[in-house]
């Protein structure tokens, strides 16, 4: 009876901690939604028809939730939900079919959290606008970033954006 006892304890127990972790992460999540929106203010939220910006960091998935308008910052910059980023160097005139290259005068900024805090700000690789019609502008991506504070690199591949060239209203 008493095995039994204890046991009934633990579980109570064990539930209680998993429900106190559950609320955590809750917590936790909507932290960092609110960093994203207090450090990106004016921020739009991405979608399937509007903005869009995509790429893979050393082989996963990245997918921005949130962009910046390019009107007036000649960047585009498309945010995840803690709070890193990337930020790449395009002007919203560049024409159609204009190939950029991401170097120290035209860097791409990647701004990593999760997994460790990393700005890495040496840049070099290609932005292709494939798109500029006026009203959107779309383009691809790719670069290698290292760091000039550690001894890192990262691979950003099969990147891709959307952005609306007319002004926008943030969320």
């Amino acid at each position: 009876m008493k095995l039994y006892s204890l046991l009934m304890i633990s579980i109570c127990l064990l539930t209680a901690c998993q429900s106190q972790q559950q609320s955590d992460a809750k917590k936790l999540a909507a932290g960092i939604q609110g960093a994203v929106k207090e450090h990106s203010p004016g921020s739009i939220a991405t979608s399937a028809t509007g903005y869009s910006m995509k790429a893979k960091i050393n082989g996963k998935d990245w997918v921005a939730v949130a962009m910046m308008p390019i009107q007036g910052i000649d960047r585009v910059i498309g945010y995840i939900d803690d709070g890193g980023y990337i930020g790449l160097g395009v002007n919203k005139d560049e024409p159609q079919g204009r190939k950029l290259n991401i170097n120290e005068t035209n860097a791409a900024d990647l701004y990593i959290v999760n997994g460790g805090e990393a700005l890495l700000d040496k840049t070099k690789g290609q932005i292709v606008i494939t798109k500029q019609d006026g009203q959107w502008m779309e383009g691809t991506f790719y670069f290698t970033a290292s760091s000039s504070q550690a001894d890192k690199t990262i691979q950003v591949t099969d990147g891709t954006f959307r952005i609306p060239l007319t002004p926008a209203t943030s969320k």
